[in-house]
């Protein structure tokens, strides 16, 4: 019965995955409707493409967390999930992101499901049509994805100067989701959120000792610190590492 069942798991993954099991690392052609996968960051290196409706219940050998940012093409948008079979953390994205590490996600994506949305965040213009002198069909549009990159990059609603300021440059210069969200990145309101201290530090390593371990971190708890402050981990780096610990794993006898 073990084994038939375990037969079943498999296969039912296989068929799940099987749109990507034909893609490998390279640069093939960009989907009309789909999104492509990158192993570096700003859309550099080798990627695979996933086409919308097509879900991928596994990453084939060699592609499990190895993703550093996606781009998104047509009306799709992909959920990211955390384990295999669509299962763990998840977070959905209709826009390009050039840096999977600013939100969270870098190097942690082992299923994805792509599918086609109704309405468009990101760098897609609308077909047929669209406000003058803008590649968006509404400035309600506009107001929207100003709000998710002040929400995703500041962890705020945007300020009603802010928002003048950057629903401007969208309908009357024409600029992309992805400038708006480097120009935020570039702004001193991030480079001084984003600065490490060791306050910081230590807190997201408390936030994944609570998440994981589920208890208060102790004295060996300051070499993830340091990586935090040396290396940049996120509290998604910290959590990975202590899943592989022995207390980890005999919690979960």
């Amino acid at each position: 019965m073990v084994k038939r069942t375990m037969l079943f798991v498999g296969f039912a993954v296989l068929a799940a995955s099987s749109s990507v099991f034909a893609q490998v690392w390279g640069r093939s052609t960009f989907p009309r409707d789909g999104v492509c996968f990158f192993k570096d960051p700003n859309f550099r290196g080798d990627y695979f493409c996933v086409r919308s409706g097509d879900n991928v219940g596994a990453m084939p050998d060699g592609m499990n967390d190895k993703i550093s940012s996606i781009k998104v093409f047509g009306n799709a948008e992909v959920t990211l999930f955390r384990d295999v079979r669509f299962s763990g953390n998840s977070s959905r994205f209709d826009y390009d992101v050039p840096k999977l590490k600013d939100v969270g996600w870098n190097d942690l994506v082992s299923s994805v499901r792509v599918r086609s949305s109704s309405g468009g965040g990101g760098y897609r213009p609308p077909s047929g049509g669209g406000y003058p002198g803008s590649g968006y069909g509404r400035p309600g549009d506009v107001d929207q994805i100003v709000r998710r990159a002040y929400r995703d990059i500041l962890d705020r609603e945007p300020d009603a100067q802010g928002m003048r300021l950057y629903r401007s440059h969208m309908l009357d210069d024409g600029w992309s989701e992805s400038r708006v969200r480097e120009t935020l990145r570039n702004s001193p309101e991030y480079r001084e959120k984003s600065t490490m201290t060791v306050d910081k530090a230590q807190e997201i390593v408390r936030r994944a000792y609570e998440s994981v371990l589920k208890r208060e971190p102790d004295a060996g708890a300051s070499g993830y610190v340091n990586r935090v402050m040396r290396d940049h981990w996120t509290q998604q780096d910290v959590e990975r590492e202590l899943r592989k610990s022995d207390e980890y794993r005999n919690k979960r006898r």
